[in-house]
């Protein structure tokens, strides 16, 4: 297995009762500065691998001109997105914008990211996102390389007043409306556990396929409807806990969640680089996978009966349509293979961590 798949937001927190658990970092282009700018609060592995595998994939879109062969009619003209990316006990959230340089130059965009560890979804979309998204207009609105600096700074500090105390996830923020919409589209929904059959097996709980070699684990991508009537952040959320009901808990989650657009995309795995194409691809590129039209297999659609039955009820599934076991018990083993990986990255983590933060 490699080191993503092992240290990727799975730190040990619990041997640093008292540092603080929320870290606010910025990186990308900005007028304040001529070029990429010096990156500000990577000190931690999982934002410092963040930033590899996000701006690095973007790179790879820029310098391969991938959007600009799709063609002006099948890509955004802008960035413009939400990510939060999780494992259990730990998150990234963050905003990306299209932005520029000092020499004008603005093929490459902004990001400001923050690593929470032991908070709830509901407080991330209380308090970080309308954070980032104050933080992220005073970034837009000055040239100043130290009212950047101090946006970032003045951000982190008060989140870090307000974090929760160590607190259980929250996996029902936008579930109801979910299911609610699935009920009601059971043939949408058929298509999505279709897919994930046939393209995610390797995610499947207690596998690990993903992540069995040395070098770059595998991933996987998913477009998906914005459910109609939820707040956008809400039907992040749904997705996300949906996936988690069917994949394997140790198994990272990327959600990214376009500011105009009725879709939101999924990525599970250690990204690579073409992932990052959906940035800026319209449905007329990446179509939803609602609206794939797939011939649906009618014995293995009567298995799930019992699952579409949750969704009914108003719940997420409680089975896993990948290995017919409960979602709790997938869970709970998931927790404890995390944990075996914990201890053995720990000497890592600290030497990187009080290196960048003096601690």
């Amino acid at each position: 297995m490699n080191s993503f798949s092992r240290s990727f937001l799975n730190e040990d927190w619990k041997a640093m009762p008292d540092a603080p658990r929320c870290y606010l970092s910025g990186f990308g282009k900005h007028p304040a500065w001529n070029d990429h700018l010096d990156d500000i609060g990577l000190v931690t592995a999982s934002l410092i691998e963040a930033r590899r595998i996000l701006y690095g994939g973007i790179a790879q879109q820029i310098e391969s001109a991938a959007w600009e062969r799709a063609g002006a009619d099948k890509v955004a003209p802008v960035f413009d997105h939400i990510i939060y990316w999780r494992r259990p006990e730990e998150s990234l959230t963050g905003v990306i914008w299209s932005s520029r340089d000092g020499k004008g130059r603005s093929l490459y965009p902004m990001l400001l990211i923050a690593h929470c560890v032991s908070q709830p979804y509901s407080w991330v979309a209380r308090e970080v996102l309308p954070a980032l998204a104050a933080a992220a207009a005073k970034c837009r609105s000055t040239t100043s390389a130290e009212d950047v600096i101090a946006t970032l700074n003045d951000t982190q500090q008060s989140l870090r007043s307000r974090t929760l105390p160590s607190s259980p996830p929250d996996a029902q923020t936008g579930v109801a409306a979910w299911a609610r919409f699935f009920a009601g589209d059971q043939t949408a929904l058929r298509r999505i556990l279709h897919h994930l059959r046939g393209n995610m097996v390797s995610f499947a709980p207690g596998s690990n396929d993903w992540c069995a070699g040395e070098n770059q684990a595998r991933s996987a991508r998913v477009r998906l409807p914005q459910i109609p009537g939820a707040k956008p952040a809400e039907s992040l959320h749904a997705w996300l806990a949906f996936f988690e009901s069917q994949l394997d808990a140790t198994v990272p989650i990327l959600g990214l969640l376009p500011a105009d657009g009725n879709w939101l995309d999924i990525v599970v795995g250690e990204p690579a680089p073409a992932d990052f194409f959906v940035l800026r691809a319209l449905p007329t590129s990446v179509p939803l996978v609602t609206d794939i039209p797939y011939q649906l297999d009618a014995a293995v659609q009567t298995g799930w009966n019992g699952l579409m039955a949750d969704v009914v009820s108003g719940r997420l599934p409680s089975v896993s349509c990948l290995n017919g076991e409960a979602a709790e018990t997938n869970r709970d083993a998931a927790a404890k293979r995390l944990a075996r990986f914990r201890s053995s990255t720990r000497t890592g983590f600290f030497g990187r961590f009080r290196s960048s933060a003096g601690q």
